[in-house]
């Protein structure tokens, strides 16, 4: 019998060469439905879990992660980009602009109102909106600022890129209830404030257990020295990208 994938000839029920199952039934109704429960219920076991180990023991459960405890977790970037897109098109669906959409649309209207047109309007107009794209793109910026503000610690880089992946798309949670919470009272303001408020208090959170091992009064020095040196890195990186793109 040979291998329905690769042609290879198959002694067994899977195909030595490619992986691939003998038994592959002729797509119907059934085996549809059989797969698309299947890929629910490994979205259910996957994400479903890692929302919740995040919200009820947040700091713990990356650092075991890290530590190799992995089986049961949505990856981490692809948890912050799954998240970080659902907030983007709940955004979109009420008409509601993203926090990180308003801080750069504040930008582009301040080289706009200077008299000046080109190409960082382009380029800041992009980052609006790419939004899942642009939460990426931020996410080495913050994890560089954490990285430095914790240094020593025992944890390289990119391990902290794995820890501000998971926080960024817990926050990305806040921020889709904060779109339903604005809609609901009508007032935008009342619902991003909250939203701010909870994620920089998750943030904290997170690195108050996450790094449990430091003296508590240096674990909020260092988290607010993070922040700190984040909006540092990241107007420089825009007032860079602005020089850039209106050189050319």
């Amino acid at each position: 019998m040979n291998c329905k994938n690769c042609g290879e000839l198959i002694d067994g029920n899977f195909c030595a060469h490619c992986g691939q199952s003998t038994s592959v039934d002729t797509i119907n109704f059934k085996n549809v439905i059989s797969e698309l429960s299947g890929s629910i219920f490994h979205l259910n076991k996957g994400l479903f879990f890692t929302i919740k180990a995040l919200f009820l023991r947040p700091g713990h459960t990356i650092r075991e992660y890290v530590g190799g405890k992995r089986k049961n977790h949505f990856k981490p970037i692809t948890y912050a980009f799954t998240l970080s897109t659902l907030y983007f098109l709940l955004s979109q669906f009420f008409e509601s602009s993203t926090f990180i959409g308003e801080a750069l649309e504040g930008f582009a209207n301040g080289w706009n109102d200077s008299g000046k047109a080109g190409n960082p309007l382009v380029v800041l107009s992009w980052f609006v909106e790419h939004y899942a794209y642009t939460i990426l793109l931020l996410l080495p910026l913050f994890s560089l600022a954490s990285y430095l503000a914790f240094l020593k610690t025992g944890y390289n880089y990119l391990e902290h890129v794995v820890l501000n992946a998971y926080i960024t798309g817990q926050q990305a949670i806040f921020y889709s209830l904060a779109v339903v919470l604005s809609v609901c009272t009508g007032s935008a303001d009342f619902g991003e404030n909250t939203a701010v408020c909870l994620s920089v208090a998750y943030a904290f959170i997170v690195f108050w257990q996450f790094f449990s091992e430091q003296g508590r009064v240096a674990v909020v020095f260092r988290s607010i020295l993070a922040y700190v040196l984040f909006w540092v890195m990241l107007a420089l990186a825009t007032l860079m990208i602005i020089i850039l793109t209106s050189m050319m």
